[in-house]
């Protein structure tokens, strides 16, 4: 309707103008007639213009109507939509800014409810888990300890093949490949097989000498928690490990039922230590949205 009023207006101003200058009439416009003209043109185009403080006020009305209604999402498509249609509005931004940081604070305190229904489960579940696990750290050069489960600890496997398999301080999951022989094999893979399937994972190398070749291939995060859910998946199958070097050198050994309850175990921490880290971290974020509403309110 704003376009149609437009053209009226836009035709009425041509006639005017006509009048005052067509061709056929040999009258010539004068000072206080262009002054008019002027006046007139002026009168013409506001009046034809669209209330667009009036439009932007409805939409911050209706947003916060959403807002109240608990519909956060259909809010802020509103006040996107009145920043990028209205950018010269200054006043109606800022209340439509003010309208979003409100709406963070309610998701804030949303999250804070939902996330504290979530922790204390996981955290009992954690407890009941670290019975099998014992904490290690060397506070000498380690920033992180971790929990090994007791019969993966290393002074348990001495100058064996095994897999040892932690989770950090920091609620990362690590699995490491220990190889021990009389040579170097540069050990940078491993394959796990079981029930005609298998998977390979490939890590970084770590070789030290001590009464023969000791070599460490880590896998971490993602990956740790691939190979320990292979072993959890198949923890009632026979489980072979075939270690992988460079120039084709190859060895195999098989995962004892209690290296697969060990591992398996592992794999349950890591994945709740996983989600007792995402947690906290989302309700430190929203511990600090609250905290800057806040702040900005009394400001």
């Amino acid at each position: 309707w704003y376009f149609f009023d437009f053209f009226l207006c836009f035709e009425d101003l041509l006639v005017t103008l006509q009048r005052f200058n067509c061709p056929n009439n040999h009258n010539i416009m004068t000072n206080n007639q262009l002054i008019f003209l002027v006046f007139l043109i002026s009168i013409l185009f506001s009046s034809c213009k669209p209330d667009v403080e009036q439009e932007a006020n409805q939409l911050l009305t209706e947003a916060q109507t959403l807002v109240d209604n608990g519909s956060w999402r259909q809010a802020l498509i509103i006040l996107d939509s009145l920043h990028s249609t209205y950018p010269r509005l200054v006043s109606q931004r800022r209340i439509a800014k003010n309208i979003a940081d409100s709406i963070t604070y309610l998701e804030a305190q949303a999250t804070l409810a939902y996330t504290d229904t979530l922790l204390p489960p996981l955290l009992l579940q954690a407890d009941e888990l670290l019975k099998h696990f014992k904490y290690e750290k060397n506070n000498s050069y380690e920033d992180a300890g971790r929990y090994v489960h007791k019969l993966l600890i290393t002074n348990n496997n001495i100058d064996r093949n095994f897999i040892q398999a932690y989770v950090r301080d920091d609620r990362q999951t690590i699995v490491k490949s220990y190889y021990f022989g009389p040579s170097q094999v540069n050990h940078n893979s491993v394959i796990l097989k079981a029930n005609e399937q298998e998977q390979s994972f490939s890590g970084n190398n770590h070789h030290f000498l001590s009464e023969g070749h000791h070599e460490i291939m880590t896998l971490e995060n993602e990956q740790a928690l691939a190979f320990l859910n292979f072993v959890s998946t198949h923890h009632d199958h026979r489980i072979a490990i075939e270690g992988k070097g460079q120039n084709n050198k190859s060895w195999v050994y098989y995962l004892n039922a209690q290296e697969k309850d060990a591992l398996s175990k592992t794999y349950q921490l890591g994945w709740v230590m996983k989600d007792i880290k995402h947690i906290e971290q989302l309700q430190k974020t929203a511990n600090a949205q609250i905290m800057h509403y806040q702040q900005k309110k009394v400001k």
